[in-house]
Protein backbone atom coordinates (compact mmCIF):
# COMPACT_ATOMS: atom_id res chain seq x y z
CA UNK A 1 0.00 0.00 0.00
CA UNK A 2 1.42 3.35 -1.01
CA UNK A 3 1.28 6.25 1.44
CA UNK A 4 0.30 8.53 -1.42
CA UNK A 5 -2.85 6.50 -2.07
CA UNK A 6 -3.67 6.38 1.65
CA UNK A 7 -3.26 10.16 1.94
CA UNK A 8 -5.65 10.64 -1.00
CA UNK A 9 -8.12 8.27 0.66
CA UNK A 10 -7.86 10.18 3.97
CA UNK A 11 -8.81 13.44 2.23
CA UNK A 12 -11.62 11.78 0.27
CA UNK A 13 -12.97 10.08 3.41
CA UNK A 14 -13.02 13.43 5.21
CA UNK A 15 -14.88 15.45 2.57
CA UNK A 16 -16.72 12.60 0.76
CA UNK A 17 -16.27 14.38 -2.54
CA UNK A 18 -13.70 13.34 -5.13
CA UNK A 19 -13.81 16.71 -6.89
CA UNK A 20 -12.99 18.60 -3.68
CA UNK A 21 -10.32 16.01 -2.87
CA UNK A 22 -8.67 16.64 -6.24
CA UNK A 23 -8.71 20.40 -5.58
CA UNK A 24 -7.20 20.00 -2.10
CA UNK A 25 -4.38 17.80 -3.37
CA UNK A 26 -3.91 19.60 -6.67
CA UNK A 27 -4.63 16.38 -8.54
CA UNK A 28 -6.99 15.68 -11.42
CA UNK A 29 -10.24 13.92 -10.48
CA UNK A 30 -9.33 10.85 -12.60
CA UNK A 31 -6.05 10.61 -10.62
CA UNK A 32 -7.99 10.58 -7.34
CA UNK A 33 -10.38 7.94 -8.68
CA UNK A 34 -7.45 5.79 -9.88
CA UNK A 35 -5.72 5.92 -6.48
CA UNK A 36 -8.93 4.95 -4.63
CA UNK A 37 -9.52 2.10 -7.06
CA UNK A 38 -5.95 0.91 -6.51
CA UNK A 39 -6.61 0.69 -2.75
CA UNK A 40 -9.91 -1.13 -3.31
CA UNK A 41 -8.16 -3.70 -5.49
CA UNK A 42 -5.40 -4.24 -2.90
CA UNK A 43 -7.93 -4.69 -0.09
CA UNK A 44 -10.55 -6.47 -2.18
CA UNK A 45 -13.13 -4.14 -0.62
CA UNK A 46 -15.26 -1.23 -1.82
CA UNK A 47 -14.45 1.87 0.19
CA UNK A 48 -17.10 4.35 -1.01
CA UNK A 49 -20.79 4.02 -1.79
CA UNK A 50 -22.68 6.47 -3.99
CA UNK A 51 -26.40 7.00 -3.33
CA UNK A 52 -27.83 9.54 -5.71
CA UNK A 53 -25.57 12.59 -5.60
CA UNK A 54 -24.11 11.73 -2.17
CA UNK A 55 -21.06 9.65 -1.32
CA UNK A 56 -20.72 7.54 1.84
CA UNK A 57 -18.06 5.35 3.36
CA UNK A 58 -18.69 1.63 3.32
CA UNK A 59 -17.99 -0.40 6.50
CA UNK A 60 -14.58 -1.23 5.01
CA UNK A 61 -14.07 2.49 4.29
CA UNK A 62 -14.90 3.38 7.91
CA UNK A 63 -12.31 0.88 9.16
CA UNK A 64 -9.64 2.11 6.73
CA UNK A 65 -10.37 5.76 7.71
CA UNK A 66 -9.74 4.92 11.38
CA UNK A 67 -6.42 3.24 10.62
CA UNK A 68 -5.38 5.89 8.10
CA UNK A 69 -6.01 8.70 10.58
CA UNK A 70 -3.95 6.86 13.21
CA UNK A 71 -1.18 6.15 10.69
CA UNK A 72 -0.79 9.76 9.57
CA UNK A 73 -0.92 10.98 13.17
CA UNK A 74 2.08 8.73 13.88
CA UNK A 75 3.84 10.00 10.75
CA UNK A 76 3.19 13.61 11.82
CA UNK A 77 4.64 12.83 15.26
CA UNK A 78 7.73 11.28 13.66
CA UNK A 79 8.24 14.33 11.45
CA UNK A 80 7.73 16.69 14.41
CA UNK A 81 10.18 14.75 16.57
CA UNK A 82 12.92 14.73 13.95
CA UNK A 83 12.26 18.38 13.11
CA UNK A 84 12.90 19.18 16.77
CA UNK A 85 16.13 17.20 16.69
CA UNK A 86 17.38 19.42 13.88
CA UNK A 87 16.12 22.67 15.44
CA UNK A 88 17.12 24.00 18.87
CA UNK A 89 14.58 23.10 21.56
CA UNK A 90 14.23 21.44 24.95
CA UNK A 91 16.64 21.61 27.90
CA UNK A 92 20.28 22.69 27.77
CA UNK A 93 22.50 22.32 30.85
CA UNK A 94 25.66 24.41 31.18
CA UNK A 95 28.35 24.25 33.85
CA UNK A 96 31.15 26.72 34.51
CA UNK A 97 33.19 28.35 37.22
CA UNK A 98 31.32 31.07 39.15
CA UNK A 99 33.19 33.91 37.45
CA UNK A 100 32.22 32.67 34.00
CA UNK A 101 28.58 32.33 35.12
CA UNK A 102 28.55 35.89 36.47
CA UNK A 103 30.60 37.80 33.92
CA UNK A 104 30.04 36.04 30.62
CA UNK A 105 26.86 34.00 30.40
CA UNK A 106 24.07 36.52 31.17
CA UNK A 107 24.48 38.43 27.84
CA UNK A 108 25.17 35.24 25.88
CA UNK A 109 22.07 33.49 27.21
CA UNK A 110 19.94 36.60 26.71
CA UNK A 111 20.98 36.91 23.08
CA UNK A 112 20.62 33.18 22.44
CA UNK A 113 17.05 33.03 23.78
CA UNK A 114 16.05 35.90 21.49
CA UNK A 115 16.78 33.55 18.61
CA UNK A 116 15.77 30.20 20.13
CA UNK A 117 12.88 30.74 22.52
CA UNK A 118 12.01 27.02 22.72
CA UNK A 119 15.22 26.20 24.61
CA UNK A 120 15.23 25.96 28.41
CA UNK A 121 18.65 26.72 29.91
CA UNK A 122 19.93 25.53 33.27
CA UNK A 123 23.17 27.07 34.53
CA UNK A 124 25.36 25.41 37.17
CA UNK A 125 28.28 27.07 38.96
CA UNK A 126 31.01 24.64 40.01
CA UNK A 127 34.81 24.10 40.01
CA UNK A 128 36.55 22.98 36.83
CA UNK A 129 37.00 19.38 38.00
CA UNK A 130 33.26 19.10 38.64
CA UNK A 131 32.57 20.63 35.22
CA UNK A 132 34.76 17.99 33.55
CA UNK A 133 33.23 15.12 35.51
CA UNK A 134 29.75 16.41 34.73
CA UNK A 135 30.46 16.52 31.00
CA UNK A 136 31.96 13.01 31.03
CA UNK A 137 28.99 11.59 32.95
CA UNK A 138 26.46 13.36 30.69
CA UNK A 139 25.20 15.46 33.60
CA UNK A 140 25.93 18.67 31.68
CA UNK A 141 25.71 19.38 27.95
CA UNK A 142 28.28 22.19 27.77
CA UNK A 143 31.10 23.15 30.12
CA UNK A 144 33.50 26.08 30.32
CA UNK A 145 36.94 25.54 31.88
CA UNK A 146 40.28 27.30 32.16
CA UNK A 147 42.89 25.65 29.94
CA UNK A 148 42.23 22.75 27.60
CA UNK A 149 41.05 19.17 28.00
CA UNK A 150 42.50 16.48 25.72
CA UNK A 151 40.44 13.29 25.91
CA UNK A 152 39.16 11.01 23.17
CA UNK A 153 35.47 11.39 23.97
CA UNK A 154 35.60 15.16 24.62
CA UNK A 155 35.51 17.96 22.07
CA UNK A 156 37.53 20.97 23.25
CA UNK A 157 36.96 24.37 21.63
CA UNK A 158 39.22 27.26 22.66
CA UNK A 159 37.02 30.35 23.05
CA UNK A 160 39.63 32.77 24.40
CA UNK A 161 43.36 33.20 24.85
CA UNK A 162 43.61 36.27 27.10
CA UNK A 163 46.47 38.17 28.68
CA UNK A 164 46.68 38.32 32.45
CA UNK A 165 47.57 41.72 33.87
CA UNK A 166 48.76 42.78 37.30
CA UNK A 167 46.54 45.69 38.33
CA UNK A 168 46.40 48.22 41.13
CA UNK A 169 44.07 51.12 41.83
CA UNK A 170 45.17 54.37 40.20
CA UNK A 171 45.12 56.07 43.61
CA UNK A 172 47.66 53.65 45.08
CA UNK A 173 49.74 53.86 41.91
CA UNK A 174 49.92 57.64 42.25
CA UNK A 175 50.71 57.56 45.98
CA UNK A 176 53.42 54.87 46.15
CA UNK A 177 56.34 53.61 44.05
CA UNK A 178 55.82 50.28 42.31
CA UNK A 179 58.44 48.56 44.52
CA UNK A 180 56.45 49.45 47.62
CA UNK A 181 53.10 48.46 46.08
CA UNK A 182 54.22 44.95 45.07
CA UNK A 183 56.01 44.16 48.32
CA UNK A 184 53.93 45.83 51.02
CA UNK A 185 50.37 45.53 49.74
CA UNK A 186 48.53 42.16 49.71
CA UNK A 187 48.41 40.08 46.56
CA UNK A 188 44.74 39.22 45.99
CA UNK A 189 44.71 35.74 44.57
CA UNK A 190 41.99 33.94 42.62
CA UNK A 191 41.07 30.67 44.33
CA UNK A 192 40.78 28.26 41.40
CA UNK A 193 42.15 24.92 40.30
CA UNK A 194 43.77 23.97 37.00
CA UNK A 195 45.14 26.15 34.23
CA UNK A 196 44.46 29.61 35.69
CA UNK A 197 46.17 28.64 38.94
CA UNK A 198 49.18 27.32 36.99
CA UNK A 199 49.42 30.60 35.09
CA UNK A 200 49.36 32.63 38.33
CA UNK A 201 52.18 30.53 39.76
CA UNK A 202 54.19 30.91 36.54
CA UNK A 203 53.73 34.68 36.60
CA UNK A 204 54.81 35.00 40.24
CA UNK A 205 57.95 32.97 39.55
CA UNK A 206 58.78 34.84 36.34
CA UNK A 207 58.29 38.27 37.91
CA UNK A 208 59.81 37.27 41.28
CA UNK A 209 56.70 38.61 42.96
CA UNK A 210 56.94 37.99 46.72
CA UNK A 211 54.09 39.84 48.43
CA UNK A 212 54.03 40.16 52.20
CA UNK A 213 50.48 38.84 52.36
CA UNK A 214 48.16 36.84 50.11
CA UNK A 215 44.36 37.12 50.21
CA UNK A 216 42.22 34.57 48.35
CA UNK A 217 38.82 35.13 46.74
CA UNK A 218 36.63 32.71 44.81
CA UNK A 219 35.30 35.40 42.48
CA UNK A 220 37.17 37.56 39.99
CA UNK A 221 34.48 40.21 40.35
CA UNK A 222 35.16 40.33 44.10
CA UNK A 223 38.90 40.59 43.39
CA UNK A 224 38.35 43.47 40.99
CA UNK A 225 36.27 45.32 43.57
CA UNK A 226 38.91 44.71 46.24
CA UNK A 227 41.59 46.23 44.01
CA UNK A 228 39.36 49.20 43.21
CA UNK A 229 38.95 49.68 46.97
CA UNK A 230 42.74 49.90 47.36
CA UNK A 231 43.08 46.65 49.34
CA UNK A 232 45.93 45.32 47.22
CA UNK A 233 47.07 44.15 43.79
CA UNK A 234 45.77 41.28 41.66
CA UNK A 235 46.52 39.25 38.56
CA UNK A 236 43.39 39.20 36.45
CA UNK A 237 42.22 38.66 32.89
CA UNK A 238 42.68 41.84 30.85
CA UNK A 239 39.17 41.57 29.39
CA UNK A 240 37.63 41.67 32.85
CA UNK A 241 39.30 44.98 33.71
CA UNK A 242 39.38 46.58 30.26
CA UNK A 243 36.73 49.13 31.11
CA UNK A 244 38.30 50.08 34.45
CA UNK A 245 41.71 50.51 32.81
CA UNK A 246 40.25 52.65 30.03
CA UNK A 247 38.47 54.79 32.65
CA UNK A 248 41.72 55.21 34.58
CA UNK A 249 40.39 53.49 37.71
CA UNK A 250 42.95 50.69 37.45
CA UNK A 251 46.56 50.71 36.28
CA UNK A 252 48.57 47.79 34.93
CA UNK A 253 51.97 47.13 36.50
CA UNK A 254 54.56 45.36 34.35
CA UNK A 255 57.08 43.32 36.31
CA UNK A 256 58.25 41.19 33.39
CA UNK A 257 58.42 41.50 29.62
CA UNK A 258 57.01 38.02 29.22
CA UNK A 259 53.25 37.98 28.73
CA UNK A 260 51.13 35.48 30.63
CA UNK A 261 48.06 34.17 28.86
CA UNK A 262 45.13 32.19 30.19
CA UNK A 263 43.18 29.95 27.85
CA UNK A 264 39.45 29.31 28.20
CA UNK A 265 37.78 26.33 26.55
CA UNK A 266 34.29 25.08 25.87
CA UNK A 267 33.97 21.32 26.33
CA UNK A 268 31.26 18.83 25.37
CA UNK A 269 30.88 15.17 24.50
CA UNK A 270 31.82 14.59 20.85
CA UNK A 271 28.63 12.61 20.30
CA UNK A 272 26.63 15.76 21.15
CA UNK A 273 28.56 18.08 18.86
CA UNK A 274 25.96 17.91 16.07
CA UNK A 275 22.89 18.21 18.28
CA UNK A 276 21.12 21.35 17.12
CA UNK A 277 20.65 22.92 20.56
CA UNK A 278 24.20 22.19 21.70
CA UNK A 279 25.72 23.22 18.39
CA UNK A 280 23.92 26.57 18.12
CA UNK A 281 24.70 27.53 21.73
CA UNK A 282 28.33 26.53 21.28
CA UNK A 283 28.51 28.78 18.21
CA UNK A 284 27.01 31.68 20.20
CA UNK A 285 29.64 31.25 22.92
CA UNK A 286 32.46 31.19 20.38
CA UNK A 287 31.23 34.31 18.57
CA UNK A 288 30.46 36.38 21.68
CA UNK A 289 32.94 35.35 24.38
CA UNK A 290 35.76 37.80 23.71
CA UNK A 291 33.32 40.60 22.81
CA UNK A 292 31.21 40.44 25.99
CA UNK A 293 32.75 43.40 27.79
CA UNK A 294 32.76 45.56 24.66
CA UNK A 295 29.05 44.78 24.17
CA UNK A 296 28.27 45.66 27.78
CA UNK A 297 30.19 48.91 27.54
CA UNK A 298 28.38 49.96 24.37
CA UNK A 299 24.99 49.15 25.89
CA UNK A 300 25.52 51.49 28.83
Amino acid sequence: MELRNLKTFQHAAACLNFTKTAEQLNFSQPAVTAQIQSLEQELSQSLFLRVGKKTYLTPAGEILKKYTDELFLIIDNINHTFYNLSNPNGNLTIAAYETFCTNYFPPIISEYLKNYENVNIKMFSCPSNDVIQGIESNKYDIGIISGELVRNEIENVVVADEDLVLVVSSELYQQYPVEKIVTEFPFIRYRIDGHFNDMMKAFMMESKLTPSKIIEFGSLEAIKRAVLNKIGIALISQNLVKREMMNGDLVSIRLTEKSIKVRTSLILLKEKADWATVKTFSEFVQSMWTKIHDIERLSE
